[in-house]
């Protein structure tokens, strides 16, 4: 059990093997075993092997001829290390259901908030167009805000979709022959004039401009992947530029690699691993200054991965961020 062999001597005292944090209750133990026989523990605590590494073992100990006087005391070990490690699983996996309900209330909590706000002025205006007095130019306001309202209310209801088939695992792929350059053209003109609008530039750097650039795919997720970043980077930057693009990945071959890079917000180096974990957002006090569900993220990893891809992000709080994600290039 200790890596010695038969009839090894071990030397040292018995002390030396036992871990520091658990050795006074050991010396607590034997202590009482030689003031009272009856007393026979059952304890665990970690000992050393011939190796130099902690092992958990259980152990009971007792006064073998019940003799006070005597200081002869026999200890049974078993190892445990394989029931520590499952009680250690069960502990993390308790906690990680804990947290997930907590996530999952905080989620329900905010989109609650999230399809409130789109309906209020989807009801609100639509009552005021009720006015007889309204303006021909206060007419077209009032229906541009809920029009306005009713994309967003979409886009909201399409993540809950999203993230519900991916829960469930009803999400499937659908490869077809997928155009890049077409594609990363399309978003590029979706997002220019809202960029432009919040005063940012917007790139687009494409391997070449070439109408053959086809690789297999699920066309509809990667547009979902690529718009959701995007969107992204408009939302968390107020000055500078957008960039997005893709180029051969040269860590991974017959891959491709697309980037999205910003002069945003930034992210904390605390913040990178869960951005894109279901149900939270890179601060999750940000909901007060910046408007959506939090799902964007983890949708698009999901997709990713789905395609046989991956996803991260390089950032500095404060400046900027650049999001990466590979596909292999089929």
């Amino acid at each position: 059990m200790f890596g010695y062999a038969i009839g090894e001597e071990i030397k040292g005292n018995p002390a030396e093997f036992t871990h520091p944090d658990d050795l006074p209750m050991i010396l607590s133990n034997l202590s009482r075993i030689m003031r009272d026989p009856s007393h026979i523990p059952t304890l665990q605590y970690r000992f050393l092997d011939k190796k130099g590494d902690w092992i958990w073992i259980e152990s009971t100990m007792s006064n073998l001829l019940a003799d006070p006087s005597v200081e002869s005391i026999v200890i049974n070990f078993r190892d445990i290390a394989d029931r520590k490690q499952a009680e250690e699983e069960l502990v993390k996996a308790k906690e990680k259901a804990e947290e997930s309900d907590r996530l999952k209330s905080a989620f329900l909590a905010n989109m609650s908030h999230e399809i409130r706000t789109p309906m209020n002025g989807i009801l609100g205006f639509a009552d005021l167009l009720k006015e007889p007095e309204l303006s021909g130019e206060e007419r077209y306001e009032y229906i541009s805000i809920i029009e306005q309202s009713g994309a967003r209310m979409v886009s909201i209801i399409n993540d809950i979709i999203d993230i519900s088939k991916i829960e469930s695992g009803q999400m499937k792929l659908v490869l077809s022959e997928t155009n890049l350059n077409q594609q990363l053209d399309y978003v590029y003109n979706f997002f220019k004039p809202e960029a432009e609008k919040k005063g940012l530039q917007i790139f687009c750097k494409m391997i070449a401009p070439l109408q053959n650039e086809v690789i297999q795919t699920d066309r509809e997720k990667f547009n979902a992947i690529l718009i959701n970043l995007v969107k992204n980077a408009i939302k968390f930057t107020k000055t500078g530029s957008i960039e997005f693009g893709y180029a051969p990945s040269l860590q991974q071959p017959q891959s491709l690699m697309f980037f999205v890079k910003d002069t945003g917000i930034g992210v904390r180096a605390d913040q990178k691993e869960f951005i894109f974990e279901r149900f939270r957002q890179g601060n999750e006090t940000m909901n007060k200054s910046y408007e959506g569900a939090g799902l964007g993220l983890s949708i698009s990893k999901a997709f990713i991965e789905m395609l046989g891809g991956k996803i991260w992000v390089e950032s500095e709080e404060g400046n900027g961020s650049t999001f990466y994600f590979t596909l292999p290039a089929k």
